[in-house]
């Protein structure tokens, strides 16, 4: 059982690249910040949620690092009026190349992503599912950090599927019609060679999709947290994420 999803892109004209980047370590990086906005409010319903998401990172001066990466980790659990359980899994890293948009009142340098391009998670379908699912859990948890990439197959607009993240401590494991149009479209491919990992920022994503008894429409609750991990988060989740925690840190 597979319900369709999508991942954070649009195409359209090209916009990204426009300043000099360099591998950098962590530790030479100019002091920044780095945040997640919602554009719009995220909304749901019992087939599914939309979320759309802008960055903006702020530098004391010119920022080195020319992407923002992602880590997703999600599980999608469902449960049978018999009892059975079925689970579904998807770990995903890509990027979103940055774009130099001018000083910022503050003075500090401000960094955004290119016009038109936002990151949006999207899954629809969840009303096609058979009679005998009772409840539809999903957890997607977010891991963001700024880092410079190299050889991925961008969109016009910069945004990429990458194989990895620095030192394989997450891989790209997704069914094929997870971001379909993007995935026919482009390669996996890329590397990302120096990031802030160790700095990195945190959102989660909670969908509970059930079906009531007396045989009504089901209903469905969400959630949406910046800044956080989800509290009741999957085992399969937390050791997803812990095992990738581990193998960085023996990394470095």
């Amino acid at each position: 059982m597979l319900v369709v999803a999508a991942g954070g892109l649009l195409s359209g004209c090209s916009g990204a690249g426009n300043y000099l980047a360099k591998p950098v370590t962590a530790a030479e990086l100019t002091r920044y910040t780095l945040k997640a906005e919602t554009l719009g409010d995220p909304r749901h319903d019992e087939d599914g949620y939309d979320v759309s998401l802008g960055f903006e990172l702020r530098a004391d001066g010119e920022f080195d690092y020319n992407a923002v990466v992602q880590e997703i980790v999600q599980e999608a659990l469902y449960e049978r009026f018999d009892g059975r359980k079925i689970r579904e899994t998807l770990t995903l890293v890509e990027a979103f190349k940055l774009r130099r948009v001018g000083t910022g009142e503050d003075g500090r340098v401000v960094y955004r992503l290119p016009s038109f391009q936002r990151d949006r998670h999207f899954e629809r379908g969840y009303l096609s599912v058979g009679p005998m699912v009772k409840t539809i859990d999903v957890w997607r948890v977010v891991r963001y950090y700024p880092a410079y990439v190299e050889g991925a197959d961008w969109t016009n607009l910069g945004f990429a599927h990458l194989p990895q993240a620095r030192d394989g401590c997450l891989v790209t494991v997704i069914p094929p019609n997870f971001n379909e149009s993007h995935q026919k479209a482009h390669a996996i491919s890329g590397k990302v060679v120096q990031d802030d990992r160790r700095n990195a920022s945190w959102y989660h994503m909670r969908y509970h999709w059930y079906r009531e008894p007396s045989g009504n429409r089901p209903q469905a609750l969400f959630e949406f947290v910046m800044g956080a991990r989800p509290a009741d988060e999957s085992e399969w989740v937390s050791s997803t994420i812990r095992a990738s925690d581990q193998k960085a840190s023996a990394g470095e």
